[in-house]
């Protein structure tokens, strides 16, 4: 999945089953704006906190309810959220967020350092 810079997303995790789900958003936080029991719809963002909602890495997911959170994409790169249940996250219960910019300003990512090790066909594209 693919989304730009700066931008927020908003992610619904539904659970229709009978066990807790949890799941982590590797390295960054998200702000849990809502949680209900039943079917998430639309509807449900009436009543979002969206004046102090609690930022954290990891959320769990009731049965037969739902979680939903807004992730502030603050960082340029690849962006992991997983399932914490082992036997889901060993299946690949999880998914790849690409973070992008066509901004090369330092401020917002790092150019490869020119002493990094390469392997294969690999190369720094920004005449390092």
């Amino acid at each position: 999945m693919q989304a730009d810079y700066r931008a927020f997303i908003e992610i619904v995790f539904q659970n229709n089953e009978n066990i807790v789900q949890s799941w982590h958003l590797d390295g960054y936080n998200f702000f849990v704006v809502g949680m209900d029991g039943g079917q998430w719809t639309a509807a449900s963002r009436r009543g979002y906190n969206l004046r102090d909602s609690v930022s954290q890495c990891t959320t769990q997911v009731c049965p037969k309810s739902w979680t939903a959170v807004y992730v502030a994409l603050d960082n340029v790169g690849m962006w992991n959220l997983r399932s914490e249940f082992w036997a889901r996250q060993y299946l690949g219960q999880q998914f790849y967020l690409r973070v992008y910019t066509t901004s090369t300003s330092l401020r917002d990512e790092y150019l490869i350092p020119k002493n990094a090790l390469l392997c294969g066909r690999a190369r720094c594209l920004s005449g390092g």
